[in-house]
């Protein structure tokens, strides 16, 4: 059984949506035990002070703009990972 996988699109990478124009950058990737491999795009707001748009896409539905646009490093002494709260409080799981 595979446990790992290579994906297609690296996070930081710009991806556009071939079927509806969507562009934006690469921030996580997952795949599933059904063999579909998706990645998170991120879009900048178009407005100021306005939360960004992200939404989960097929790797097959996404075309390269640009490799590695935007770098960073997790710091995963300050980021709350898996543990943080959802968006709008989804379910909370005690910590083990």
């Amino acid at each position: 059984m595979e446990t790992t996988r290579r994906f297609k699109f690296s996070n930081g990478d710009k991806v556009k949506d071939i079927v509806t124009g969507f562009t934006g950058v690469v921030t996580g990737s997952v795949y599933y035990l059904t063999g579909c491999n998706q990645h998170l795009v991120v879009a900048k707001p178009k407005k100021k002070n306005k939360k960004a748009v992200s939404v989960w896409y097929d790797d097959t539905r996404l075309l390269l703009v640009a490799n590695n646009i935007v770098k960073a490093e997790p710091s995963f002494e300050e980021d709350p990972g898996p543990d943080a709260v959802a968006p709008g409080g989804g379910v909370q799981y005690p910590k083990p």
